[in-house]
């Protein structure tokens, strides 16, 4: 799938980027912090679509990030790309924003066997097993929600650990992440390692609508309700 041209999304974190893929090579821009992430997020890739040429309607497919991860952030990757795809009638390709993290440190450390742990706040972690087959990484079991004790890497050998959960919660998860071959905690996940994914799935026949496209918290949305003096991002 060479000849495909896809755009991708990614602001389920901290640090937000847009990617661009145009017969097999691939630009990106970086967005330095959350709240530069509404407001560059359009020009940046409209400067990227400029570079080379390209309108919306040349594009194949939309990727974004659908999480878990930040409630605003991946908001925000979902609703920019349900416009886009409304506006042109381009399919949509959720990927798992675990999954780009996993796939982005075996892009950078040729790990094919990670445990992804994030902070979700509230005392929880987002996190999952992946190994990478073929180049896809691919979730072992499911992706879950809960406390930083309740994460094993129960079945994983000679495994990464990636994701600031491993900061974040330290202490809690020091029994497993003295289990790891490295741990990568600043690792996070960008717009450029959707791209593996999302051919995959656009090859396969697997793009959505737009109001089929959406974000996966994990957790549910009245569950950050509480905390609204105290966002998530």
């Amino acid at each position: 799938m060479s000849t495909v041209k896809l755009l991708a999304f990614e602001t389920s974190s901290r640090t937000g980027s847009v990617a661009l893929h145009v017969d097999g090579a691939v630009r990106q821009k970086m967005i330095a912090t959350p709240r530069e992430q509404t407001e560059q997020l359009l020009p940046l890739t409209s400067g990227l679509l400029n570079g080379a040429n390209l309108a919306f309607r040349d594009l194949d497919a939309i990727a974004f990030g659908r999480g878990p991860g930040s409630f605003t952030g991946l908001r925000i990757a979902a609703a920019v790309a349900q416009g886009l795809g409304m506006a042109t009638g381009l399919p949509l390709l959720p990927v798992s924003s675990l999954a780009a993290t996993a796939q982005g440190l075996w892009r950078t450390h040729g790990s094919s066997s990670i445990l992804v742990c994030v902070d979700a706040r509230m005392g929880e972690v987002f996190w999952g097993g992946f190994e990478v087959r073929s180049g896809l990484a691919r979730v072992v079991g499911a992706e879950q929600i809960t406390g930083p004790g309740e994460v094993t890497c129960a079945g994983m050998a000679s495994w990464s650990a990636a994701g600031n959960g491993f900061d974040v919660h330290g202490d809690a998860l020091a029994g497993v992440a003295a289990q790891a071959s490295g741990v990568f905690a600043q690792a996070w996940p960008e717009a450029i390692d959707l791209f593996p994914l999302a051919l995959s799935d656009l090859a396969a026949g697997k793009g959505r609508a737009p109001e089929e496209a959406n974000p996966a918290y994990l957790r549910s949305e009245s569950a950050w309700k509480p905390a609204k003096q105290c966002p998530p991002d």
